[in-house]
Order: C-alpha cells, then sequence, then structure tokens
C-alpha cells in the first residue's frame, strides 16, 4: 500500500481477529469469568495473551493490521472498564450452558461483521461499524447477570465514550508499538504530540459524564436536565421611589431567566475581551458541578475551543495563576505543556474553576483566599485579553454564599448567574419579578428527570410520582442532589414522605441503604464484623476529619487519628483489612473517591458531594452535645463521675475549634436537633449554662495537647464559642423558649457578639448574626451594635440599651422591648409585627419601610423619629408620643 493511498481497507472482523490472535468469544469468556470470580481488578492477567498480541504480528505486520490492534486493545479496555465500574450491580452468576449458547451466537454475529480502517477513522471513532454490534452485545450479556433489561441498556449505552478515551489513552501509552502508523498518509499521521495530549484530554472528559455515579448503573448524562438560571437587572426607579435603601433585593432588580447552557454558549461566541469570566452561583446539591461537568463534555466534543476541567478542591492556589495551573497539569498528568505558558499557549482557552467555596490554603481563611483567587484570575484574563483578541476564557461556580461575599468583583451585566431550581411555582415569580420571555419556567423538570430516571432504572416512571409531588416536598424535589435522594428513599420504601419530613431522615435512610448494600452483597469486606451503628459511628469521624481539613477531602492517616482519639480504632483494626486497609475499603463502601495527594505525598479522599459530610458532621456535632449534656448531668449528681464545664469545653474545643461552621452546616444541624425531641429543652439548658461559664472563665484551649499558636489559638476558640452559639440557637427553634444565659456584665453579651461578628466585608449576612432568636438579653448594653439583618425573632430585649445601634434589615418580630432605649437606632425595612415596644425610647429612630403590623407601641417615645412608609396596621399607639415624627406613606399620614 503506497503512502499517498493511506489506509482504506475492509476486512470481516474474523480475519481481523487471526492475524492477532484475537478472538471476541473468548475476550467475552475472559469478562465473564473474571467478574464471576471477581478478578476484574487484575484484568491484565486475565487477558495476557491480547496484550501481548504485537509479539504475535511479528516485524511484517502491515499498518492495517497494527491499527486493528490499537482498535481491539482500546475495545478490549472499555469493556473492562465498563464493566468493572458496575460490577456491584452484577450480583447474580450466571447459568453456564445458557452463557455457552450466548458465546455461540456472539461467535456468528461479531466475528463476521466487516470493519473499515480509512484515513477518517480518527476523526470520528464513535462512527466504526463494530462499536454498534458490540454494544448490543454487551446489553445482551449483561442481562445473563440478572439485570433487567433497561438496566443492561442503560450501561452498554456508555460504551463509546469509554471506547473512545481507550483508543486514545492506548495510543497515548504506547507510541513505540504503534510507531509505523505514523509514517506515510495514516489518521495518526498529523496527530503530534501536543494535539494527541488533547484529543486524550478531551475524550477523558467526555467518559467522566459517562462514568456511574452513586454506585448506580447509569451515568450523570443519562439523567442529567438542562438547567436553567437568571442574572439580576437592576430597575430603573426614581430616588423618591424607595426611602434611603429601604427597598428589599426583589424590589431593586428584576431576574431574567436563561437556559444556562445556551448563555454560556452564546457567551462563548461574543468577542468583547472584557467578558472573559463567568459565574455560576448555585446553593449545594443545585446541579453546579453536575453543570460544569457537562458543560465541559460539551464543549469538547464539539471541538471549537480547548478546556481545561479544574477542581478547586484539588487544585492548590498560588500568587500566580499561571504556576498553579502549570502545577494542576503536571499532576493531572494528561497534557505536556501548561497551556498558559507564554510560548506554549494555546490560541484561545476556557478553562472551568468548579467550586469557589471549595478553595483551602494553608494559613488563610477561606474567604481570604477565594477573594485573592478571583482577584488573580481577573489580572491575568486582562492580560491574556489585552490585545483586543480574547485568548482566555474563565467560567467559576460556587456556592451562593462566597459567591455573594465576592459579588463585588462581578459587576459586568450578566456576569453572575444564578441557578433555578427543577421547578418554580407562580407564585415566587410574581414575589421575585422573574422575566421569563422563553417561557422556560413553564415546564416543571422534575418531571422530565423522573421519566429519565425510570427509563435509566427500569422503574417506569413517567413523571413524579403522585406521593412525592406535594407542597412540603417542593424545596426538596425541585433541587438535583436532593431529587435523587428522594429517589433513592422512595424506591426503598422505608421512609413515609409525610408533612413533617426533614432532609435528615432522607440523608439517614440512605446511609443504611448503603451499609445494608454492602452487608448483603459481601462486596465490601471493610464492613465485616462492623454492626451498622458503628459503621455510621465512624463515617462520621471520616466527616469530622474533612470538615477539620477543607470541608470534602481527607486522608487515610487523618481518618485514623481521628477514629483513635474517638476511641474507634479498634473497630478498624479488627476488621479483616487492619486499619489503615480497613478505612480505605470503608471509604469504597460510602460516596467516596480517591482525588489525588495533599502536601505531604498522602493520598486524599474526597466525598463525592459536599453535603453528604455536612450531613455526617452535623450527627457528629449532636452525639458530643448528647455527651456533654449527659456528662454534666452526671457531674451534678456525683462529683466523682461525668465532666465538669472545663472537661466539656476543652471536649467541645477539639472538635468544632478546627473550621468555622457556617450556613449549610446550620441547616442539617438543626434538623439533626430535631429528631431527638425528648432531649432539646434539656440541651438548651445545659448549653445556657456551659457558655454562661465559659463567658466567666473563657474557653480552655490551655488544654489543647499539642497546644496551637497564639493567633491560631484564638481562632479556634473563636469558632468553639460560635458553634455553642449555633446548637443553643438551633435547639431555642425547636423549643421556642427564650435561652436563659447568666451574663457576668451588663456588657458581655455585646463584647462576645463584637469578637464573633468581627470587621463586616460588606452587606452580606454575617452567620452568627443569625442565632440571636430567643435569647435573653434583658438589660444588655448594646448600644452603636451592628446588628444589620440580625435574626433576634422572640429575643427578650426588656430595657436593653440600644442607643444608635444598627438593626436595618432585622427580624424583631415578636421581640420583646419594653422599655428599650433605641434612640437614634437605624431600623429601616426591620421586621417588627408583633414586636413590644412599650414606652420604648425610639427618639430620632429609623424605621422607614419597617413592619411594625400589630406591635404594641404603647406609651413609647416616636419623636421626631423616621417612619416614612411603615406598616403601621393595627398596632396599638395608645399614649405614644409622635410629635415631630415623619409618616409619609403610611396610614396615619396627615391624621396627627
Amino acid at each position: 500500500m503506497g503512502a499517498e493511498s493511506g489506509l482504506s481497507v475492509s476486512k470481516p472482523v474474523r480475519v481481523w481477529n487471526k492475524s492477532i490472535n484475537a478472538d471476541f468469544k473468548e475476550l467475552f469468556k475472559s469478562l465473564g469469568k473474571a467478574t464471576i470470580d471477581g478478578a476484574l481488578g487484575n484484568w491484565g492477567e486475565v487477558t495476557k495473551d491480547v496484550v501481548e498480541a504485537t509479539t504475535a504480528l511479528g516485524l511484517t505486520a502491515t499498518p492495517e493490521e497494527i491499527a486493528w490492534l490499537l482498535i481491539y486493545s482500546s475495545l478490549k479496555q472499555a469493556l473492562f472498564d465498563l464493566v468493572a465500574g458496575n460490577k456491584d450491580s452484577l450480583i447474580e452468576q450466571p447459568n453456564d450452558s445458557d452463557f455457552e449458547l450466548f458465546y455461540d451466537f456472539l461467535d456468528q454475529t461479531l466475528e463476521s461483521q466487516a470493519v473499515s480502517i480509512d484515513k477518517d477513522f480518527f476523526k470520528n471513532p464513535k462512527q466504526l461499524s463494530i462499536i454498534q454490534p458490540i454494544q448490543t452485545a454487551l446489553e445482551h450479556w449483561l442481562k445473563y447477570f440478572s439485570l433487567n433489561a433497561d438496566k443492561a441498556k442503560t450501561i452498554s449505552n456508555r460504551f463509546p465514550a469509554y471506547f473512545i478515551f481507550s483508543l486514545h489513552q492506548e495510543w497515548s501509552k504506547h507510541p513505540e508499538k504503534y510507531a509505523c502508523l505514523k509514517t506515510g498518509d495514516t489518521p495518526f499521521t498529523t496527530m503530534v504530540e501536543k494535539e494527541q495530549a488533547w484529543q486524550l484530554y478531551l475524550a477523558w472528559l467526555q467518559k467522566q459524564v459517562e462514568e456511574p455515579i452513586f454506585d448506580e448503573v447509569f451515568s450523570l448524562k443519562q439523567i442529567y436536565v438542562p438547567l436553567r438560571a437568571y442574572y439580576k437587572q437592576r430597575l430603573e426607579r426614581n430616588k423618591d421611589d424607595d426611602f434611603d435603601g429601604g427597598l428589599r433585593d426583589q424590589d431593586q432588580y428584576q431576574r431574567i431567566v436563561v437556559d444556562l447552557e445556551q448563555e454560556l454558549t452564546n457567551w462563548l461566541k461574543t468577542t468583547d475581551h472584557d467578558d472573559a469570566i463567568r459565574v455560576i452561583s448555585g446553593g449545594p446539591g443545585s446541579g453546579k458541578s453536575s453543570f460544569t461537568k457537562i458543560f465541559a463534555a460539551t464543549q469538547a466534543e464539539k471541538g471549537d475551543i480547548p478546556v481545561l476541567f479544574i477542581p478547586l478542591h484539588q487544585f492548590n492556589p498560588s500568587d500566580d495563576l499561571v504556576d498553579a495551573v502549570g502545577k494542576f497539569v503536571r499532576d493531572d498528568g494528561f497534557l505536556p505543556s501548561n497551556p498558559l505558558e507564554r510560548d506554549k499557549s494555546e490560541p484561545t482557552l476556557l478553562i472551568i474553576f468548579d467550586g469557589l467555596d471549595e478553595l483551602a490554603m494553608q494559613g488563610k481563611i477561606a474567604s481570604e483566599t477565594a477573594q485573592q483567587f478571583i482577584q488573580e484570575v481577573q489580572r491575568k484574563t486582562e492580560r491574556f485579553n489585552s490585545s483586543n483578541q480574547i485568548r482566555l476564557r474563565v467560567l467559576i461556580s460556587g456556592r451562593e454564599l462566597v459567591i455573594q461575599a465576592n459579588s463585588s468583583d462581578f459587576r459586568k451585566p450578566q456576569q453572575i448567574l444564578h441557578i433555578l431550581p427543577y421547578f418554580v411555582g407562580q407564585k415566587e415569580q410574581n414575589e421575585k419579578n422573574y422575566v421569563d420571555g422563553q417561557k422556560l419556567l413553564t415546564t416543571d423538570q422534575r418531571q422530565d428527570w423522573w421519566c429519565k430516571y425510570g427509563r435509566a432504572t427500569g422503574q417506569k416512571y413517567n413523571c413524579l410520582p403522585a406521593e412525592l409531588d406535594r407542597e412540603n416536598l417542593i424545596e426538596i424535589t425541585t433541587q438535583p442532589l436532593l431529587n435523587y435522594l428522594v429517589a433513592l428513599s422512595y424506591v426503598r420504601g422505608k421512609v413515609q414522605f409525610s408533612e413533617d419530613i426533614h432532609l435528615n431522615v432522607i440523608y439517614e435512610d440512605l446511609l443504611k441503604a448503603v451499609y445494608k448494600r454492602g452487608w448483603e452483597r459481601h462486596r465490601h469486606r471493610a464492613l465485616a464484623g462492623i454492626e451498622e451503628k458503628d459503621f455510621i459511628r465512624i463515617l462520621e469521624e471520616i466527616a469530622l476529619s474533612s470538615w477539620h481539613g477543607n470541608g470534602r477531602t481527607t486522608t487515610v492517616k487523618e481518618i485514623e487519628s481521628h477514629c483513635q482519639h474517638s476511641g474507634l480504632k479498634n473497630l478498624l483494626e479488627n476488621s479483616q483489612e487492619g486499619a489503615k486497609s480497613g478505612v480505605t475499603r470503608l471509604l469504597a463502601a460510602f460516596y467516596f473517591r480517591q482525588s489525588g495527594t495533599n502536601y505531604q505525598g498522602d493520598k486524599t479522599f474526597e466525598f463525592t458531594h459536599k453535603s453528604f459530610g455536612e450531613y455526617l458532621t452535623s450527627r457528629r456535632i449532636v452525639r458530643e452535645v448528647k455527651l456533654i449534656a449527659k456528662k454534666l448531668e452526671q457531674r451534678k449528681n456525683d462529683p466523682d463521675e461525668g465532666w465538669d464545664e472545663k472537661e466539656a469545653l476543652t471536649r467541645w474545643a477539639i472538635l468544632c475549634g478546627a473550621s468555622p461552621i457556617d450556613d449549610y452546616l446550620f441547616r442539617f444541624l438543626a434538623d439533626e436537633i430535631q429528631q431527638n425531641i425528648a432531649d432539646v429543652e434539656a440541651w438548651q439548658d445545659k448549653l445556657s449554662h456551659l457558655i454562661g461559664f465559659m463567658l466567666r472563665h473563657g474557653m480552655p484551649m490551655e488544654r489543647l495537647t499539642p497546644r496551637p499558636n497564639f493567633q491560631e489559638e484564638n481562632q479556634q476558640a473563636r469558632n468553639a464559642e460560635e458553634l455553642l452559639l449555633a446548637v443553643l440557637n438551633a435547639c431555642a427553634r425547636f423549643t421556642k423558649k427564650v435561652s436563659n444565659i447568666q451574663w457576668p456584665a451588663a456588657e458581655t453579651f455585646g463584647i462576645w457578639i463584637s469578637r464573633l461578628r468581627g470587621q463586616r466585608l460588606g452587606f452580606s449576612n454575617v452567620f452568627c448574626l443569625e442565632l440571636l432568636s430567643f435569647l435573653n438579653l434583658q438589660g444588655c448594653i448594646l448600644c452603636f451594635q451592628d446588628f444589620y439583618g440580625a435574626n433576634l425573632h422572640r429575643a427578650n430585649l426588656v430595657e436593653a440599651y440600644l442607643v444608635g445601634a444598627i438593626l436595618q434589615l432585622a427580624n424583631l418580630e415578636g421581640a420583646n422591648l419594653e422599655g428599650a432605649i433605641l434612640s437614634g437606632v437605624y431600623l429601616q425595612g426591620a421586621i417588627l409585627q408583633r414586636a413590644n415596644l412599650v414606652e420604648a425610647y425610639l427618639v430620632g429612630a429609623n424605621l422607614q419601610v419597617a413592619n411594625l403590623e400589630g406591635a404594641n407601641l404603647e406609651g413609647a417615645n416616636f419623636q421626631i423619629a423616621k417612619l416614612q412608609g411603615a406598616n403601621l396596621q393595627g398596632v396599638n399607639l395608645q399614649g405614644a408620643d409622635l410629635q415631630g415624627a415623619n409618616l409619609q406613606g403610611t396610614i396615619l399620614e396627615g391624621k396627627i
């Protein structure tokens, strides 16, 4: 064959296989034997004859035969990877006689299939004629392991993506084996090293969305529902329309609804070099990471622009973005050079940074790290795009709170895209000013998801089950991850989806399902000898270890240390594997995956979703609360038993000092508190006492071993104190009773909350200020305090000294402010419904657009107060002094 003609040969598979001593019948037999014997981890030995096929070819092999070897080796590896990834679903052992009949049928169908190898093969390897027959054969093969037809089809449909990746991987790993394909005019000649590396990486991106998720038979791509999002557009208003900034956010903006993928696809086509960064914001489980993976895979398949996908929990941020990306690329192992280096950079490049909230750097708090990272990304994109040409585009995803905290850095129109849930009701659309020109919100995407889920699992759902289509479940079923967890629990049939269902109940059911699956199938040796309660207990320590790190990842060494400290190491050592191997296998039993190495070179493992860790951490914290309450009560009854307050606080500092709590963890914590109905009231009393003791004597940080340096010690004490307040508040929200802390002095609470709050960086909510409801603050000195947006719902502020305090947008609903001194206080937009303000002193206070509906203002002094636009419906104004007050826009305008 001359060089000018290139590869262009068509032969039956039987002929191709003969040249390399290969046989599809034997290949499937080997695959079946490895599956039955549990030898998938040693696949190389099972197919050793195929691996050594180059020897059989000899020196006279033609380029066509070498090309077939490449294809066959890739087909073999793709089959192995796909089956190995679903081995836990292949439970039943096939009948030998039935299997033999299948192999004979396979021999007749596959071996007679004609395969053409030509110069267009590498451009579109999916179109190779043998792919579809092998996919069909695999589907039939899987059914022999008692998989239903739908699940077998779901798995086999993922085969093409696995083949493409294996093809590029085989070509890249064994260049010497296929060297002759680079001579002459073949599809492989033009594949220079750099392009070859990119082809492999882009194929890997496509394979990622085809891999099974959560130990299921289906992939992300097979159940993915395209997401919608919105961007904010400020409304044009006259200055007189709002009273000095008292408008709510939804009154200042309209939300423009877009198809998220289409919006970003259009962005990639823009030529504005000042519009090179876009941001995706969403809550936990909203589909941020799923979308970024799907979007990366889609762009990789299109091939219009090279894509670099960087999960930020695997990224080590540094002062220079180029250096940090270079290190990531080297560790990742796909690309031969840093695509941002001056002489090696791509003409255009899209970098997707997934998980801004998961950035971590030693010695820095997460918010500081995120802010510095964003500013460095902005500097580098400006430099790369400085000559009126867009060379670098960056897409960043992150949780709402971290995006909100850095929103001042993203001020361009449409720059921040907020992910929408699967369903947005008409009432919410109206209240939040959604503008849906494309009518995207008319679709309830839950129906689409359940239809796809039904097809993938053989459950035959064609819509959201009626039992789940209820008002109380909307918040859960409209979020992608939570909707999936609901599906798992619904299929198991163990959870009653009643009116008072909590998310933690669903997570607990998931834990039990994981243990049951691992125990019944004997797939996870780490579970041998470990009871369910111990299994969950160890998972809690793993979650705690992760929370003490960066929130998602941890190492076997760190887990062992936590288990040893908690007295659990014997459980692991008594397992069949021993402690270290036991931990590793236990990680495989739950939702973990290996994710690289840390600074010391230890292998790191990560939760497949951060909220799994948050749920388990909340369980561990509540377990400690229960233990502390028990030990304090024992000491109270017997001085030789239990713990004193310092011992309890030392335990608390060790458990809760390493990382600060945030709103996401608090939600799980509050739900977990409610699972302990009989104990919550007693816990509230014990925690109130413990906080009072701590404020008198301080956190006993001197007892920590090893003792941290002063700065770290101070930060850990602050974190532990805030979490004490958080748990107390979670208890109070459940009991609806006021927490009575014995403040050592009238100014103590003010000093403490100032320490917890720190310096405000913007107008976003400060977490500790969300924890002040139901607190007894009677007589406390709180003058000029920053309570902007604080939650003081039903707090006792009788005779509190609040002169000049900032309470703008604070929630004081039902609070008791009788006799409180509120002169000069800022209460714009505050909620004071049904608050008790009897004889409160509000001279000069600013209450513009405040909600005072039903409040008791008897005898209150409102002289020269600003009450423009305030809601005064149903208020009791008997004896109130409104002399000089501005009542514009209220029901009292012109009447006093």
